[in-house]
């Protein structure tokens, strides 16, 4: 109960802070994450940071709130788990130079681990989804409160309309963890797009008889993707030495209130939803310059005691046939790579197979051109279908039917998708 009570007092903290001088707003966005968002490289197991709710406010001023509620499970070695709530407060102090700039980002705040009840919030929706439930112990020491510090230096360059960046940061709770980071970091000089690929490390306290195996799952090399899309956020990391990995989406509820000023697209980042037979859902990430895009689709799930994911990665070009007055039918031609993954719960693999694929779609957008902007980015929804071709695949007998269902030679796809175009000037 006490545990319960000091989540919601960091909350309510959040709130209260958010609400000093309303007017200054520039961002108040609030989402969720989940490990089954894989972008088809990580392996999903409902394991280590499971899910988490994600909040953050930022001034016109550049002072940014961030609220994390993450829960971390252990399920196979000592089936337990804990919950962490983090809030933060950070100011950039930004240093301009000729042709580069430097940016210091002190953090503070504070981090409570332990109970605060997240297993009843992740089965009441896994109830909602018809997942099973998943119930583990919560460790006998006591739920314990730390001071959160730390922040980020970084180094940047102008190219164009991206900056290049090398990063540390650091963060240290007192009684619970130090970890640092260091990388690099490409991003859009306008909105807060950006890709880096670091390397972590991380010491804990061992608080916990799983902290050190959840922290080790978190090292090493990591690669970031954040997506900032204006009235939806985007954010992925994943963890190849370990396979982890961890995403999620954000609504930013003040995207609204930015002046239109997009005049042309000069790249464009799209997401999707689409349907195959198997009436299971692949989701779509692609990256869109001009015509040309490099596009993830993938699915996921459990069969029997193991897990499945199967991804394609395609380079792909699109044919626009006519700009009509309400749609833009196209015509695209893709090609690239097949993974067909089963893994056993104890991360024992029973099946990885890559074959090259090659696949054709056929779509159109809705509405006119320029209907929705909203500051520098325009949006436009999509309706196409695919289907895929994928040589070499064997029927794998041994192996459960509901996975052989998931891996045909031909693939066909339909489905909705929101391409979100960025004008960089």
């Amino acid at each position: 109960m006490k545990a319960m009570k000091r989540a919601c007092a960091i909350i309510l903290l959040f709130l209260c802070f958010s609400g000093l001088g309303a007017t200054t707003f520039e961002e108040v966005s609030f989402g969720t994450g989940n490990d089954w968002i894989t972008l088809g490289l990580g392996d999903n197991w409902d394991d280590g940071l499971s899910y988490g709710l994600h909040a953050t406010v930022r001034m016109k001023n550049r002072l940014r709130l961030t609220l994390a509620l993450e829960g971390y499970t252990d399920k196979l070695i000592h089936q337990q788990r804990y919950d962490l709530a983090k809030l933060a407060i950070t100011y950039p102090f930004l240093f301009d130079f000729r042709h580069s700039y430097a940016r210091l980002s002190p953090a503070g705040g504070v981090l409570i681990a332990g109970n605060l009840g997240f297993q009843n919030a992740q089965n009441f929706f896994h109830r909602i989804l018809q997942k099973d439930e998943l119930t583990l112990a919560y460790p006998q020491a006591e739920t314990s409160v730390h001071l959160h510090l730390g922040g980020e230096a970084a180094y940047g360059v102008r190219i164009g309309p991206a900056l290049l960046e090398g990063i540390i940061g650091l963060e240290y709770g007192p009684g619970w963890e130090f970890d640092w980071e260091a990388g690099l970091s490409l991003r859009m000089k306008k909105g807060g797009s950006f890709l880096t690929a670091a390397w972590r490390a991380v010491y804990p306290s061992d608080r916990y008889v799983s902290q050190s195996l959840q922290t080790g799952r978190y090292e090493g090399l990591v690669l970031s993707l954040f997506h900032d899309g204006g009235i939806i956020q985007s954010f992925f990391s994943t963890y190849p030495a370990s396979g982890y990995s961890y995403g999620g989406w954000m609504v930013n509820l003040l995207a609204f209130t930015k002046k239109p000023t997009y005049n042309e697209a000069h790249i464009a980042y799209g997401i999707g939803i689409f349907l195959d037979p198997t009436g299971l859902r692949n989701r779509s990430n692609e990256i869109i310059y001009k015509n040309a895009s490099l596009e993830v689709r993938y699915k996921n799930g459990p069969i029997e005691d193991s897990w499945f994911q199967v991804a394609s990665y395609l380079l792909g070009w699109r044919f626009d046939l006519y700009e009509g007055a309400r749609a833009a039918p196209y015509l695209k031609v893709l090609a690239g790579l097949e993974r067909f993954s089963l893994k056993h719960e104890t991360r024992t693999t029973r099946d990885e197979q890559l074959h090259p694929t090659i696949a054709f779609e056929a779509g159109s957008y809705i509405g006119r051109p320029n209907q929705w902007i909203i500051g520098n980015l325009n949006y436009r929804l999509r309706v196409a279908g695919s289907i895929h071709y994928v040589p070499g695949v064997t029927n794998r007998p041994a192996l459960p039917l509901a996975y052989r269902k998931q891996t045909p030679r031909w693939i066909f796809q339909i489905g909705l998708g929101l391409e979100i175009r960025h004008d960089l000037t």
